[in-house]
């Protein structure tokens, strides 16, 4: 068993590349860094959450399913296969306060810490320690990330800990002695993030590999540990993936196959093209120009060189990865935008490297002031756009009588979760008010204004028929979302 003192070894410094303290020793400067920007993260966090939007439909699917966890019951129609599971059971520890969607979106945003911390200290083992902190703060402060982080989505978890994952690899890589834990701890994270994510394993493929072969000289004089750990993570991936350990059905592997079927090998690309303004607002151009330095400046040093391109390799091939195995949406590239920052920190600190001490100092909390301050305007476009579902959660909420109460409508997650009545989606085909998923007592047509997925005319007209009385109605007519009729079932 290899002892404190064996684990530890030298890396470059962050200036002029010379020998600096050892890996586990940390300078106060560089742990009041992180902190920092830990603190600037939940800053913006907290004043998004406290904004109070509703839950959009994702939110509200997984919201729901927590519940249904805490109070241990199954799995509603609109749980579906394909969503991993890992989710809602994170977010059972919303209940630890009330519950609530400001808890449960905090859940998230402490997972958003995890990511930053993660990725500070892979980014002091590969790019070096100031560096580090740059691309802490850069990805802190990213819109992508705040907005992913603030919305009960799975993206920033998984990223969490497949980053955590990553960063433990490239530690037990960089130790003079390969510790025998992280042949056991990397596998776990690795299960744990693809639990939360089923998709978690492509980027954490790519990163594992790519990270071998940033340490190849290392990697081949501990091929029994890099090989024993690598098998730990192929079989976690496999029995989470093909098997039905997590849905107790289909596969996951079948089900996203299927979810992704016929979706082209570049619909990926297109959409992120579509919303390349949102990915490069803010903080993002300052990452940028630092790639473009530290690519720019990569021929002067050896040891430059290896800082900027290895990360932004990884983050290159995981984007590539992530756009052509699905359709794009911004926050599925929660796990790309560490490896870029790396790379845009590196390239920051040399361009540093010019300037006097006091410049540097200056120039960079005068970018992180202004960076700061348009944390909130950049990010707030969901809240924004869920601030359309405040009818409908005003609807659902009025059905919320203690009792058990059923409801047909195609918001079945957002109308479950406020009004608490188990929710079916409509037959498009024919008007049925019977369902299996539906229990004893009221019953209710919750009936949307241009609503998503919901029947042709004829068809509601049937459902209206099969109603009693008069419908209450919520919002006014004539926007989308904005206004809500429910109907009593005369079957409930």
């Amino acid at each position: 068993m290899s002892t404190r003192a064996d684990q530890q070894t030298t890396v470059p410094d962050d200036i002029g590349y010379e020998a600096r303290p050892r890996l586990g020793h940390f300078q106060w400067w560089e742990l009041a860094g992180v902190a920092a920007a830990v603190v600037a993260f939940m800053v913006i966090a907290l004043i998004l959450i406290n904004q109070g939007a509703p839950l959009g439909h994702d939110e509200a699917v997984y919201s729901a399913r927590a519940r249904e966890l805490v109070n241990g019951e199954p799995a509603s129609a609109w749980w579906m296969p394909y969503r991993a599971p890992g989710l809602s059971a994170l977010l059972t520890l919303a209940w630890i306060g009330n519950g609530t969607e400001p808890y449960l979106r905090l859940v998230v945003a402490l997972s958003g810490v995890v990511l930053v911390v993660a990725t500070w200290y892979l980014g002091r083992i590969m790019v070096g320690r100031s560096a580090a902190l740059v691309a802490a703060f850069g990805l802190a402060l990213t819109p992508t990330v705040l907005v992913s982080a603030t919305q009960v989505w799975p993206d920033v978890p998984g990223a969490a800990v497949g980053v955590a994952a990553l960063a433990v690899y490239a530690h037990a890589l960089s130790v003079e002695r390969f510790p025998w834990w992280a042949v056991i701890v990397v596998p776990g994270l690795v299960g744990v993030a693809t639990t939360i994510r089923y998709g978690a394993p492509i980027p954490l493929a790519i990163g594992l590999v790519v990270l071998t072969l940033w340490r190849s000289r290392e990697a081949r004089i501990r091929a029994a540990w890099i090989v024993a750990t690598a098998v730990g993570v192929a079989a976690v991936v496999a029995i989470l993936l093909m098997t039905p350990l997590l849905t107790g059905g289909r596969t996951p592997f079948a089900a996203v196959r299927d979810l992704s079927a016929g979706i082209p090998l570049t619909q990926g690309f297109t959409d992120y093209w579509h919303v390349h303004d949102f990915l490069l607002a803010g903080p993002a151009v300052v990452g940028l120009l630092g790639i473009a330095v530290g690519v720019g400046r990569a021929s002067t040093s050896r040891e430059l060189s290896a800082r900027i391109l290895w990360p932004l390799g990884i983050g290159v091939a995981t984007f590539v990865a992530l756009a052509a195995s699905v359709h794009g949406e911004h926050r599925y590239l929660a796990p790309a935008y560490p490896w870029f920052w790396l790379a845009a920190g590196a390239g920051l600190v040399s361009f540093g490297e010019i300037m006097s001490r006091a410049a540097r100092i200056g120039s960079g909390l005068a970018l992180l002031a202004v960076v700061f301050a348009l944390g909130v305007p950049l990010s707030n476009g969901q809240n924004q756009f869920n601030e359309g579902f405040t009818v409908i959660k005003e609807a659902a909420s009025s059905l919320d009588t203690g009792q058990a109460c059923g409801v047909l409508t195609s918001y079945t997650p957002q109308v479950e979760w406020y009004s608490g009545c188990e929710t079916v989606g409509f037959i498009s085909m024919e008007a049925m008010t019977e369902s299996q998923w539906l229990p004893d007592g009221p019953r209710y047509l919750f009936v949307v204004e241009s609503g998503k997925r919901q029947p042709s005319d004829e068809i509601l007209e049937e459902y209206y028929e099969a109603s009693t009385g008069a419908p209450r109605a919520f919002g006014t007519p004539g926007a989308r979302r904005r206004y809500v009729e429910v109907w009593t079932l005369s079957g409930g």
